[in-house]
């Protein structure tokens, strides 16, 4: 027990003294009064009989290796008489109530209002009546259950800041998706993507939570349905590198002089890749295996190749 001092005592005392002086008051009797009054009211009410229209969820229960090829509605609209308990139960419930579908095979099946009613009401209050329900007939085509895995595929909307790069391509994990469902949807499934990967003024490295995106026929699904996307950013400078430019496809009769024997490149490079970077890495060509040296002096192209 909480030990309280003599001023939270002295103020606790005035607060009962203040609410027992407020219950010998005509008010508080009155207000009492009205209380039990409205009590009966509501409970005399409730006890009448209703009609209402209620629209409440279902679930379809399916062998293990059956799928529909369309999800069914899962809401269903009722029009219910019942009394005012029963009825106020069933709005305020959010119990999902179970329609069992017989598919031993994969041919359609439809259910009419009459049976739909029948299971239904096994899971209604004993005293609620339907009266009518909408949609009165639904339709089920089942076929086989079905599997695949397939490639994500990143919508990539990355925007880096000035002077930086990504030093590698983007890293999705995992870059395969299990995608589950109606075996028509499936087989014309080769990849999926994932929701838009938005970034602006990237600067630094960076790892990001997305979701695979959901398939407009719910009975498709995906496992599992968020991957991790990661990128490595750095900032980026320019290098300029000196070359010697070497000849090709010159005939042994003619002698040729190149000016300028030499040429820089400017390369942007990260600055990790800054001394890694070097000339060996790189050769120019000057090829006239397609260019008349008796009809032209100048060569206007060169190549540079990449020294593996």
């Amino acid at each position: 027990m909480v030990n309280q001092s003599p001023l939270q005592q002295t103020s606790s005392r005035k607060i009962i003294n203040k609410i027992t002086s407020f219950l010998k008051t005509d008010r508080a009797i009155l207000m009492l009064c009205i209380g039990i009054a409205f009590l009966f009211w509501l409970f005399t009410k409730l006890s009448y009989t209703y009609r209402s229209t209620l629209s409440i969820r279902v679930e379809y229960e399916l062998s293990i290796d059956k799928v529909l090829t369309s999800p069914p509605p899962e809401l269903l609209e009722m029009d219910v008489e019942g009394s005012g308990w029963d009825l106020l139960f069933i709005f305020f419930s959010r119990k999902k109530y179970k329609i069992d579908v017989d598919v031993t095979d994969n041919s359609p099946k439809t259910i009419n209002a009459a049976a739909i009613k029948g299971k239904l009401l096994k899971q209604l209050p004993e005293n609620v009546n339907i009266i009518d329900l909408r949609p009165d007939l639904i339709e089920f085509q089942p076929e086989p259950l079905a599997f695949k895995e397939i490639p994500l595929l990143l919508d990539n909307r990355v925007e880096l800041s000035a002077q930086f790069m990504l030093i590698d391509s983007l890293e999705i994990s995992p870059s395969t998706v299990k995608v589950s469902g109606p075996a028509s949807v499936i087989k014309n499934m080769n990849s999926w993507v994932t929701e838009p990967l938005i970034l602006e003024k990237v600067e630094s490295n960076f790892t990001k939570k997305l979701k695979v995106l959901s398939h407009t026929n719910k009975n498709v699904s995906f496992s599992p349905n968020q991957i991790t996307v990661s990128g490595k950013v750095e900032q980026v400078t320019e290098k300029s590198i000196e070359l010697e430019i070497f000849k090709r496809s010159v005939p042994d009769s003619i002698l040729l002089v190149l000016l300028p024997k030499k040429v820089t490149i400017t390369c942007i490079v990260g600055l990790s890749d800054f001394d890694i970077l070097t000339a060996d890495q790189f050769t120019v060509v000057a090829d006239f295996s397609k260019f008349d040296i008796y009809q032209q002096s100048e060569v206007r192209y060169l190549s540079i190749e990449n020294v593996e």
